[in-house]
């Protein structure tokens, strides 16, 4: 079988994630080189580099012949451009890519009046302003794709996730006019919608708050995170899904 991605190149932003190493193998598995971004990749790297299936020999012209790894705090917004557009170090330049996903970020548990305006602005910085600078600074390819991770919580809201669901309905309403501004180099632009899934976030909540969750959710279940994962292959690979707004919530935001 065709792999359908061979010879693209996929830069993945939060790569050291639950979903973004889920997204990682599953892009890999289908042939794509990785650019993997992350703070932790350090850490991470000996890991993915005996999980990750290797890129076939051909690849597209400008593509990395082997999966890289690049060390990227989000947090600061200088190192998003600087890393993309290889300011500091040619080197570790991301360079011209296929595929963008974005799915770095950090969750909130707290009220909205008890949040520490540092932690307000930690979540927005790191859910979506480092999305829209990864947009703006990566150099995606005529006929690219863009996908960016929202959540659930950009439609259905949740008690002690306000600023958490505004960060990632801010992506929502990116995702939807970057789509409008890309068209002209038939770039699409996506977004991916998970519900819970299991990971720490869903592992952290309490027992009764699992089980009303659990309740209210048609099928029943959370997510696995290869789940999510097949769903931005969809994304990456349907030459004709743009300005998807793809829920995976197993029905959660129907109730």
């Amino acid at each position: 079988m065709a792999l359908s991605l061979a010879g693209k190149h996929c830069a993945i932003v939060g790569a050291t994630g639950i979903i973004g190493t889920s997204i990682a193998k599953a892009f890999a598995s289908h042939g794509a080189v990785l650019t993997l971004l992350s703070r932790s990749i350090p850490e991470a790297q000996p890991s993915f580099e005996k999980e990750l299936r290797k890129p076939p020999t051909s690849t597209a012209n400008k593509a990395p012949t082997s999966h890289r790894y690049i060390k990227l705090d989000v947090r600061q917004p200088d190192n998003v451009a600087a890393t993309f557009r290889g300011l500091e170090n040619k080197d570790q330049a991301v360079g011209p890519v296929d595929i963008l996903i974005n799915c770095a970020g950090i969750s909130q548990t707290t009220l909205f009046k008890r949040t520490p305006d540092e932690e307000i602005r930690s979540v927005l910085d790191t859910n979506l302003l480092a999305t829209m600078l990864a947009c703006k600074h990566a150099k995606v390819q005529p006929n690219g794709c863009i996908i960016n991770v929202s959540s659930l919580m950009a439609l259905k809201g949740a008690v002690g996730a306000t600023v958490y669901a505004a960060s990632k309905a801010g992506v929502v309403g990116f995702t939807r006019a970057l789509c409008l501004e890309m068209s002209a180099r038939s770039i699409r632009v996506n977004a991916l919608l998970p519900g819970w899934v299991d990971s720490p976030m869903w592992n952290n909540l309490k027992p009764d708050v699992k089980k009303e969750y659990l309740q209210a959710t048609p099928l029943k279940r959370i997510a696995s995170p290869e789940e999510v994962a097949d769903a931005a292959v969809f994304l990456a690979t349907n030459q004709f899904a743009n300005n998807c707004v793809l829920n995976l919530d197993g029905g959660l935001s129907a109730s």
